[in-house]
């Protein structure tokens, strides 16, 4: 059965720690530069390449605003961001920002988006927040510390992997999906209790650490697509680990034993 959740205080004010309140003020200024103009952006759509590769204007405004706050704040850190690339630091750490992490659920008036930024250091990913306009919620990590606007301590789910409700990311090259749906998707049915396409992993990675999601697996992902969530995970007592499926890359997420037993559905496909 699922754990219940203890209800905790929380509020924006409560981040009272600095990697994690500053992905979080800056996920946020995405967030409102989406906001401020989300009917201008929408008319504004173009490919990247395969047509569901989708980019608006509000995916480089809200990058564009991100990474003016995090250069106001700390202007020695790296960046790497989706829409325009890298810039080195002094410091040795690096933000990870994805605008809008779901952009074609965003064009389509979908609520499954989201605003992530995460921040990596040589160890790895370490810090982070994920901003979901559209469901006026938040998360930020740090460590083994995750806050969260819903008031509860967020938490991955604790039930069994045949009892998983899993979610399944379809990345954007054409053969990868085809295999994910052909080889990915029915090894996973076979061992879970069920799986979902949401369309956007930061989303998926969200509600993996809140529990209402068991596990996520994503196929080919970049790290923007998955560095705040991957934070999420770990504060939320969760494991994320990426495994060889077949020619494909899997990004699995969710507690320890979820992720054992996905893992064991995939690696010899």
């Amino acid at each position: 059965m699922r754990e219940n959740k203890t209800l905790v205080t929380s509020a924006r004010g409560s981040v009272d720690l600095p990697y994690a309140a500053l992905a979080l003020e800056a996920a946020e200024e995405g967030a409102k530069a989406i906001d401020e103009h989300a009917a201008e952006f929408l008319q504004s759509v173009t490919s990247k390449g395969a047509r569901y590769d989708l980019v608006t204007r509000a995916d480089k405004e809200a990058e564009r605003a991100i990474i003016r706050h995090l250069s106001n704040r700390s202007p020695s850190d790296g960046i790497l961001a989706e829409e325009t690339g890298s810039r080195e630091g002094t410091s040795g750490l690096r933000w990870v920002i994805d605008p809008i992490d779901g952009t074609t659920n965003f064009v389509h008036g979908r609520r499954d988006f989201a605003v992530s930024v995460g921040l990596e250091s040589r160890d790895g990913i370490f810090a982070g927040a994920v901003v979901r306009p559209a469901h006026g919620d938040w998360a930020a990590a740090e460590g083994d510390r995750v806050f969260s606007s819903a008031g509860h301590q967020m938490s991955v789910s604790s039930v069994r992997v045949n009892e998983a409700l899993v979610a399944v990311g379809l990345c954007h090259d054409a053969t990868a999906r085809a295999f994910t749906l052909r080889q990915i998707v029915p090894a996973l049915v076979a061992q879970v209790q069920d799986w979902r396409w949401v369309g956007s992993a930061a989303c998926d990675l969200f509600s993996v650490a809140d529990g209402s999601l068991d596990g996520y697996v994503g196929i080919n992902l970049s790290i923007w697509d998955i560095a705040a969530g991957i934070a999420l995970v770990k504060a939320a007592g969760g494991q994320c680990e990426t495994v060889r499926a077949g020619q494909i890359d899997a990004f699995l997420a969710g507690s320890p034993e979820v992720v054992a037993g996905l893992k064991h559905a995939l690696i010899n496909l």
